[in-house]
């Protein structure tokens, strides 16, 4: 890879970020008990620090949102193909702040949910690897 600029060093950072949140998620997963709630969590950060990357990386500056659609939005001004990701995205956007807090009506997730979470974090992670040409040098 050539020399990088500072913003994608700093994007580098936020991937890095998100590996290991889907690291978490990988080692909870390992556990005859897990906390489904934290593992949705961690696979909507990690969704959300691929996108934020994605965004540093091409120097465009975001707000501190946990809207993965806005986000989208704005990866899309950059890459039309991102729109891909909606389906993925909107499955992980209920993770961002309902899990965290307890409520009256908490759903709390299960497998079937907990499973479609870890693909949807995987599949934004591929696309944006793929589109910045970055499967080396990342954890797997």
């Amino acid at each position: 890879m050539n020399e990088l600029s500072p913003s994608q060093e700093l994007a580098l950072r936020w991937f890095q970020k998100a590996e290991n949140d889907l690291l978490n998620v990988e080692n909870n997963l390992k556990a005859t008990y897990y906390p489904a709630d934290t593992v949705c969590f961690h696979c909507q950060q990690a969704a959300e620090k691929y996108l934020k990357g994605f965004l540093a990386w091409h120097e465009v500056p975001f707000f501190k949102i946990h809207d993965l659609l806005e986000l989208l939005k704005q990866v899309m001004q950059i890459a039309g193909s991102a729109k891909e990701l909606t389906s993925s995205l909107l499955l992980l956007d209920e993770y961002a702040v309902q899990v965290r807090y307890p409520q009256e009506y908490e759903n709390i997730p299960g497998e079937k949910e907990v499973n479609m979470a870890v693909t949807a974090a995987r599949i934004v992670r591929d696309w944006v690897r793929q589109y910045l040409k970055l499967a080396e040098g990342l954890r797997q």
